[in-house]
């Protein structure tokens, strides 16, 4: 299963940012917090992850869940780690395979409870006093697609944010059933930013249908059609089972380069 799924994610390609956007940007280096103006976790674990039996769906999955009261990270990369904690989109990071892509499992405890975003900031933190994270934020012009409604309207299942606890686990990549794809519980900026990573979306989708809520959504036979030359394109399926469109579009997109980053200091 995840040798299946890792042949039908198409491979980095933020470093090509670099090369369409040439000439086009500017450096905002990020302002400086003093240690008493952080927010930081009372207590944090970091591990080398545990992984699954070797090949299986555990070994390329991850897991990331906010909690009441910190955050649970499960066999994640320090690619992911700073996504997450600064909001990015998988292509925004500018040099990714940071630390050559070793997988953590972090639990890291608040003194009390805490929001989400608050718990961004804290694994901001974290990142900079365990693994030494200096980064900057560069705005840079990049063709894309838009992910916008199409004329006929929305086809998805009911919004289910209303039925979900306070914090649950979130998938980075879609799952492959029957030769679908199947993303769970997931928003419409998540689910632009999964479709990022497929085979077949050839540039950077950025989430503009103005949908909230959080859905179960299928493709149905997508993950077939990836792996069929002559099956028909994800925008085509999108389009038809989803009402939604991938629209060619240049945006300013703000890439964050890591200027150091380094191994985790012992817990």
């Amino acid at each position: 299963m995840a040798s299946m799924l890792m042949r039908l994610l198409r491979p980095a390609f933020a470093s090509s940012l670099w090369i369409v956007a040439a000439g086009i940007c500017h450096t905002v280096v990020l302002a400086s917090q003093t240690p008493s103006q952080r927010l930081t976790f009372e207590v944090a674990s970091i591990r080398p992850a545990a992984l699954d039996t070797p090949g299986g769906e555990g070994s390329t999955r991850s897991q990331i869940q906010p909690t009441p009261d910190g955050l649970t990270l499960r066999n994640i990369d320090v690619d992911a780690m700073i996504e997450w904690a600064y909001g990015l989109q998988h292509y925004q990071l500018a040099n990714p395979g940071l630390l050559h892509n070793h997988r953590y499992d972090v639990r890291a405890r608040a003194a009390g409870s805490a929001s989400e975003a608050d718990v961004r900031l804290m694994l901001q933190s974290l990142l900079a006093s365990r693994f030494g994270l200096r980064l900057h934020h560069q705005q840079k012009l990049t063709p894309v697609y838009e992910l916008v409604v199409d004329k006929g309207g929305p086809k998805l299942s009911p919004d289910k944010s209303d039925k979900l606890p306070a914090s649950y686990p979130r998938e980075t990549f879609p799952r492959v059933v029957n030769g679908s794809f199947v993303f769970s519980n997931t928003s419409m900026s998540e689910f632009a930013q999964q479709l990022t990573e497929i085979r077949g979306i050839d540039l950077p989708v950025i989430d503009r249908t103005g949908i909230r809520g959080v859905y179960n959504i299928t493709l149905k036979s997508a993950a077939a059609a990836v792996r069929d030359p002559n099956g028909p394109s994800l925008l085509t399926l999108i389009r038809e089972q989803l009402g939604l469109r991938l629209a060619s579009a240049k945006d300013p997109i703000d890439v964050v380069v890591v200027d150091h980053v380094e191994e985790p200091t012992a817990n």
